[in-house]
């Protein structure tokens, strides 16, 4: 092929091969390369005796590998770890390196307890949206974690605020938290004390600067998806023909 004219980069695609192999195969020695028979054997292949031996005594893995390499093995653990794996496959080898308590051999994954947990986003739901959850399972981080519970009152006070429309509690609910415990609730509690006036009014009043941020985030989103493509004039045209 490349005496045809074709170039290394058009080879490798058309055999899907590499160009190591491609330069070893145009520069190398054809007597070389061609005088494996297919009867040669690899370098843990020598030992395949004794490992067969190691592997039906259920030797591990680990202590297979020291014996061999005792006995002259120079090559890598995963290239010994995935012989092992083929002779076990082949072979049919009843593997059981492993031990319980008792000092019997067990099979990968026997008297494995089945486990069972709740992970943190699907309690974070449950706290914040009402996600349904086993009553077990909530007993059980309730009481392993005692402070999930000035949480979750934490969150059903500062709702009631809202819910009631009632700025004493929210006054309490700062007096309260600003000495909690938790301290990113601390922080959260003490920190609505610098914008006291917005909060009360966002809490008595029915209306919303909703339509507003909403606006923003979307003139936001245009700029962005523009961004490094137009200058301000058609940014602004975008803008004002958006939908």
């Amino acid at each position: 092929m490349l005496a045809e004219g074709y170039a290394p980069v058009q080879i490798k695609e058309i055999l899907h091969t590499t160009y190591f192999r491609i330069r070893r195969y145009a520069m190398g020695d054809p007597f070389r390369l061609c005088r494996f028979s297919g009867h040669g054997t690899s370098v843990v292949g020598q030992y395949k005796d004794i490992i067969i031996g190691l592997l039906m005594q259920n030797v591990s893995k680990k202590h297979a590998l020291e014996q061999i390499t005792a006995l002259g093995y120079r090559g890598k653990r995963t290239a010994f770890e995935a012989y092992c794996r083929k002779l076990i496959v082949e072979l049919g080898i009843s593997y059981m390196p492993r031990r319980n308590a008792a000092g019997a051999f067990i099979t990968p994954g026997q008297n494995k307890p089945a486990q069972h947990f709740v992970s943190k986003s699907d309690f974070e739901r449950y706290l914040w949206s009402g996600k349904e959850l086993e009553p077990a399972d909530i007993e059980f981080i309730f009481n392993e974690y005692p402070r999930t519970l000035e949480i979750q009152q934490c969150i059903h006070d500062f709702r009631k605020i809202y819910d009631d429309k009632d700025i004493t509690l929210l006054d309490q609910f700062i007096e309260r938290y600003a000495k909690c415990r938790s301290k990113p609730i601390q922080s959260f509690a003490s920190g609505l004390r610098s914008d006291l006036d917005a909060i009360k009014n966002s809490v008595i009043s029915d209306l919303s600067n909703g339509f507003v941020e909403g606006r923003n985030n979307k003139i936001k989103v245009i700029k962005r998806i523009m961004y490094g493509r137009a200058k301000i004039d058609l940014l602004r045209v975008k803008i004002l023909y958006a939908r």
